[in-house]
C-alpha cells in the first residue's frame, strides 16, 4: 500500500505496516522448511553457476595465452629467420668481398710481376744497345788503326771440261771415255 502524504487521515493498517516495520528492524521472517531448501537449491544452483564461469574464464584465459605463446613463437620464428636471412647476405657480402679482395691482390701482384718483367726487358735492351754501340766504337777505332788486310787475291782454277758420255746409244757418247774403264765382258 502507498502512502499518500495529502490525505487527511492516515489508516491504521498503513501505521501498523509501518511499525511492524521498525520493529522488525530490518530482520527477515523466518523461513520454512521448503523455502530453506529452496534457497539451499538455489545457492548450490549458484555455486555450480560460478564454478562454470571461473572454468569458462579459466578455459578462455589459457586459450588466450596459447594463442599468445602461439603467437610470440610464431614472431619469434620470423625474428629468426629474418635473422638468419640477414646473416647469410652478411656472410654473402663478406664473402664477396673476400674474394674480390683476393682478386685485386693476385691482379697487384701479376702487375708487380709484370712490371718487373718489363723493366727486365728494358734493361737487357738498354744494355744489349750499349754492348753494339761500345762494339761499334772499338771496332772503328780499330779500324783507324788496323786497317783491314786487303782482299784476297782471286785464285784461278782451271777445270777442263769432259766432253760426251761414255753411255753407248747416247747423243755425245765419246769412245775414249768408254775405253778409260774397265769393262766385263762377260
Amino acid at each position: 500500500m502507498a502512502f499518500d502524504y495529502e490525505a487527511p487521515d492516515v489508516p491504521a493498517t498503513a501505521v501498523a505496516d509501518v511499525v511492524a516495520d521498525i520493529s522488525s528492524a530490518g530482520k527477515p521472517p523466518p523461513l520454512s522448511d521448503k523455502e530453506r531448501e529452496q534457497r539451499r537449491i538455489e545457492n548450490e544452483l549458484y555455486r555450480w553457476q560460478c564454478q562454470q564461469r571461473a572454468e569458462e574464464r579459466a578455459f578462455e584465459y589459457q586459450q588466450r595465452q596459447q594463442e599468445a605463446e602461439s603467437l610470440a613463437r610464431h614472431e619469434a620464428a620470423i625474428e629468426q629467420a629474418e635473422a638468419n636471412r640477414k646473416a647469410r647476405l652478411e656472410r654473402q657480402e663478406q664473402i664477396s668481398r673476400q674474394v674480390r679482395d683476393r682478386e685485386i691482390a693476385n691482379l697487384r701482384i701479376q702487375t708487380a710481376q709484370q712490371r718487373g718483367w718489363m723493366n727486365n726487358v728494358e734493361t737487357a735492351a738498354r744494355n744489349a744497345v750499349a754492348v753494339r754501340q761500345r762494339q761499334a766504337l772499338i771496332a772503328d777505332i780499330e779500324s783507324h788503326f788496323n786497317p783491314p788486310p786487303p782482299p784476297p787475291e782471286p785464285e784461278v782454277i782451271y777445270v777442263e771440261a769432259v766432253e760426251g758420255s761414255d753411255q753407248l746409244g747416247s747423243s755425245d757418247f765419246n769412245p775414249k771415255l768408254w775405253m778409260q774403264k774397265p769393262r766385263s765382258w762377260w
